[in-house]
């Protein structure tokens, strides 16, 4: 099967502070191939008013093994792996102009109902826009569905969400916890190159909240994990690993 192929460059705002390609600009680009993908269904940004349902990404799971400079020329390939009751599993690619794969990535979709706010069922007319192929995997390991910050963890950052951390569905869009999560990373630890990253989400930001940033390091696993908590620490927002 042929899967949806999204050609772009690396930008300035995809750099890191080593002037290559960071994980932010990544995931930036294969969340442009998915909204692209799914325009050419009739489900993209532009049909969310005429459906009255969105895809809401809840979980990231990436491999960047290259790192590009600015200006070069990269291939996404995208395409939905699965699809369930309310959810769908969507995997990437990204290719080099020389045809060499520098990305592999898995990501899980929840369906929302844009009026209420709530989950919704995939119906037989969606189900039927997107051709799946569970035949070809970006990536071997599954998504993680859970996790938790061990007792020890420290709180070493807070943040109050701002207007401009905002998208079209009015809560903090996907790619600002990752930048977020950074900040909350021991500097020696933040400088590292991480070539794993894996984001799960559980709760939304709104403008407003004020989120606490948890840090803690697995040694048997080698991981370093930053939790975001709500403000009385009760609720996970969401859960970013680095490796």
């Amino acid at each position: 099967m042929k899967h949806y192929e999204f050609q772009c460059k690396v930008e300035y705002p995809d750099l890191g502070v080593d002037a290559r390609l960071s994980h932010l600009g990544t995931l930036r680009m294969m969340q442009e191939a998915a909204c692209q993908d799914s325009s050419r269904t009739g489900y993209g940004p532009f049909d969310v008013e005429r459906n009255g349902v969105a895809w809401i990404i809840c979980g990231w799971k990436l491999r960047l093994d290259r790192r590009p400079h600015w200006g070069e020329a990269l291939t996404v390939h995208t395409w939905p792996r699965t699809m369930s009751s309310h959810l769908s599993e969507r995997d990437f690619q990204i290719f080099d102009s020389h045809g060499n794969l520098i990305c592999a990535a898995t990501s899980r979709w929840l369906l929302i109902d844009v009026r209420t706010g709530r989950v919704t069922n995939v119906t037989p007319e969606i189900a039927a826009a997107y051709p799946l192929d569970n035949s070809c995997r970006a990536m071997e390991e599954e998504l993680v569905s859970s996790g938790k910050s061990p007792e020890n963890a420290a709180e070493t950052f807070t943040y109050t969400a701002l207007r401009r951390d905002l998208d079209m569905f009015r809560h903090v869009n996907n790619l600002h916890y990752l930048e977020l999560a950074r900040e909350a990373l021991p500097a020696e630890v933040a400088e590292q190159n991480f070539p794993n990253i894996e984001i799960l989400y559980k709760r939304q930001i709104r403008q407003g909240d004020r989120v606490h940033f948890l840090y803690s390091y697995d040694e048997t696993e080698k991981r370093h994990l930053v939790e975001l908590r709500n403000d009385d620490g009760r609720k996970c927002h969401a859960l970013v690993w680095f490796y």
